[in-house]
């Protein structure tokens, strides 16, 4: 039997799930998201960002800040790019604006 002789319809869906940010290692990381965080950072250093993720015991370097905003990094922690969102006193979303997770589904349906 085939789809087609048992009058089947498949659709592809997209459905999108939330968690916890807490329940997330890492993020994907791309230029876009590097340019935002250079536009936010402004006239801040890369210096007193590094400084201030540090008094929030959070390890991360200014030579780190530059490959986030050079698009250079392939994936950032949950912890660094939230406490540099924290740090800038922006949203997360501002600096990764595609920032959702997404499951495409094949489901079948009777017609």
């Amino acid at each position: 039997m085939t789809i087609e002789s048992a009058n089947i319809k498949i659709k592809n869906t997209k459905e999108v799930i939330m968690v916890p940010l807490d329940w997330v290692v890492m993020l994907a990381w791309n230029k876009e998201c590097g340019n935002n965080l250079r536009l936010l950072r402004g006239k801040k250093s890369r210096r007193e960002i590094a400084d201030a993720l540090f008094s929030q015991q959070v390890e991360c370097s200014q030579e780190y800040i530059r490959k986030l905003e050079n698009g250079e990094a392939a994936s950032v922690s949950t912890k660094i790019i939230t406490a540099i969102a924290k740090t800038l006193g922006v949203e997360l979303i501002e600096i990764m604006s595609e920032l959702r997770v997404e499951v495409t589904k094949n489901i079948c349906t009777t017609s």
